[in-house]
């Protein structure tokens, strides 16, 4: 991560208009992920600092919500340890235009009981849908099974992709007078070292992923509940005057 992405807290604080206090009470409630903190040294001692486009998009993410209530609902879908369970309607999917029937198909991604897929699948369609802008169909093939069997070596729990990031590489191999270029996915916790002759394509940053769809789920859940209370509220006033 390059000092050229980051942003200090400071900057943060000022440029997002918070408070030091909102900015770690949702750090404990789990709306900011705690390795987004990063701590470097500078001529005035240690200060914390953030991956820039991910921390400004994650807080406008949180102020458009507002309403304590719903980011204490949030708080504690997110805390929740088997995600792979839950269960998301795949109509709100659509509504959010999170669902892509391509990439769905092409990924094995089906349709379960009462209309629902996994938060698995899900942050599987979020995923492919990033990569889409610079993959090649085969690739978004290789990283959907790639990614499942990620989740699955982690006992299908989705805490286990805190931290760890896909990444898609391509590597040109020449010989015998015949060309070909090889595609690679990994999933890793750390810093990702590997050959040189291999070209960086794109990289997900998983835990930030499955946050956002989780943010976006609980943003168009309120709006459902408000939408249903304004028509409960209509009907409601018509009674009255009749």
């Amino acid at each position: 991560m390059g000092d050229e992405h980051l942003i200090s807290k400071k900057e943060v604080l000022e440029q997002m208009g918070i408070s030091y206090g909102q900015l770690y009470r949702w750090k404990r409630k789990g709306l900011i992920p705690e390795a987004w903190f990063v701590r470097r040294s500078t001529f005035t001692g240690q200060e914390t600092f953030f991956p820039k486009d991910k921390i400004v998009e994650r807080i406008g993410r949180i102020k458009d919500m507002k309403g304590e209530h719903a980011l204490d609902d949030l708080a504690e879908v997110i805390s929740e340890r088997v995600n792979a369970k839950v269960n998301v309607a795949f109509g709100k999917l659509r509504d959010m235009g999170w669902f892509d029937e391509d990439l769905a198909r092409s990924s094995g991604i089906s349709e379960g009981e009462a209309g629902t897929l996994s938060l698995r699948d899900a942050l599987r369609l979020g995923v492919l849908k990033k990569l889409r802008r610079s993959a090649r169909s085969e690739e978004i093939e290789l990283a959907s099974r790639t990614l499942d069997q990620a989740i699955a070596k982690s006992g299908g729990d989705l805490a286990g992709v805190e931290g760890k990031t896909l990444h898609l590489l391509r590597k040109q191999l020449s010989g015998g007078g015949i060309s070909a270029e090889i595609s690679v996915i990994v999933v890793a916790l750390d810093e990702l070292i590997v050959d040189p002759e291999m070209r960086w394509i794109e990289s997900v940053d998983l835990a930030a992923m499955l946050q956002q769809v989780k943010l976006d789920l609980a943003k168009y859940s309120r709006f459902e509940e408000s939408a249903q209370k304004s028509s409960e509220d209509r009907v409601d006033g018509r009674e009255e005057h009749e």
